[in-house]
């Protein structure tokens, strides 16, 4: 059996990325905020304000990539561009040799940069409350410190009365008077309508104002979406005035909230409330079984504004998922 060895080489390294199939690696692209969006996009980020390093590498056996690390990384943390990174290991790796894997990657994460006395690695974990993954086993066996961080969630297979009946009380006349006011089109693979979808950059360029992304940031989005994985929805006004634009990523069976931008100015109630019911709605049509509003942010542990938006989103649901991210020690 030949030895497990590290590459870095980028050619390689990108080839290996590039062709991974999902059915091998299952940690891979499980969901849009650990997977191949997340890292598209947060890639595009780093190149419009480069702050982290690149070190990606491969474990092989042979030829054979077994485990990838998409690693980054600045101010003495290895992770994803600041979030943590997937280390995604092969599904017919067995135990000893998976274990073996993973603990060449931690031995390689500790030594990319002596000069930059690296303190720990940002791990993702499960999406859920049993930390079972192959990567899960391999943080508790270096002795990894665990942090939960909790998401609003809804069953999409439950269909439209169930979902309905978990919306908070107050947001379902908003729902209604949201139908009432927009016209809503939309944007994916079965209409990949480019000028149509260029208004989103534009309108959260328009509310956002500073800060808005690039073109290429875009850019990921709209490959995400005429590949089949996302949409996004607009809303317009009678007089034709586009007043809501919603993005929804998918990957494996989780649709997630990537982006919504409202024009709040237009009207004396929320907009947002109908675009976001209508986008969870249809994620459940295209088949995905859960949609993932994102994290909630506990009160004290962010900005009044994210707590805020953490609140907006409880609105829609009464479930809740805990992803674990772990710290992994780098030093001696």
């Amino acid at each position: 059996m030949p030895e497990l060895q590290i590459v870095t080489d980028p050619k390689r390294v990108e080839a290996a990325f590039r062709d991974a199939d999902e059915r091998d690696f299952p940690d891979w692209n499980s969901h849009p905020l650990s997977g191949q969006f997340s890292r598209n996009l947060h890639a595009e980020i780093n190149r419009e304000k480069p702050m982290h390093k690149l070190c990606a590498f491969c474990v092989v056996d042979g030829d054979k990539p077994v485990l990838m690390a998409p690693a980054t990384y600045r101010n003495r943390v290895v992770s994803m561009y600041g979030l943590p990174m997937a280390l995604a290991a092969h599904r017919d790796l067995g135990a000893k040799r998976r274990k073996h894997a993973f603990a060449i990657a931690f031995e390689h994460l500790a030594s990319l940069d002596q000069a930059a006395d690296l303190k720990f690695a940002l791990i993702n974990g499960c999406f859920g409350s049993n930390p079972k993954t192959a990567t899960d086993l391999a943080c508790i066996d270096q002795l990894a410190a665990a942090q939960s961080h909790i998401h609003a969630v809804i069953d999409t297979t439950e269909g439209e009365k169930i979902i309905h009946r978990e919306v908070r009380a107050s947001y379902r006349s908003l729902i209604n008077w949201g139908r009432t006011q927009l016209h809503m089109r939309y944007v994916n693979a079965k209409s990949p309508d480019r000028a149509l979808f260029e208004q989103m950059p534009t309108f959260h360029t328009h509310i956002a104002g500073a800060g808005a992304h690039g073109n290429e940031y875009w850019e990921v989005y709209w490959n995400e979406i005429i590949a089949g994985r996302g949409e996004v929805s607009l809303g317009f006004l009678n007089d034709g005035a586009l007043a809501a634009g919603t993005a929804v990523i998918d990957a494996g069976d989780v649709s997630y909230y990537a982006s919504g931008v409202y024009d709040r100015e237009k009207f004396d109630k929320p907009i947002a409330h109908y675009p976001v019911y209508d986008s969870i709605l249809r994620a459940s049509q295209r088949g995905t079984s859960l949609y993932d509003l994102g994290e909630v942010f506990p009160s004290g542990t962010a900005d009044k504004k994210e707590v805020q938006i953490g609140f907006f989103k409880k609105g829609f649901t009464g479930a809740f998922r805990l992803r674990t991210t772990w710290s992994v020690p780098l030093g001696s």
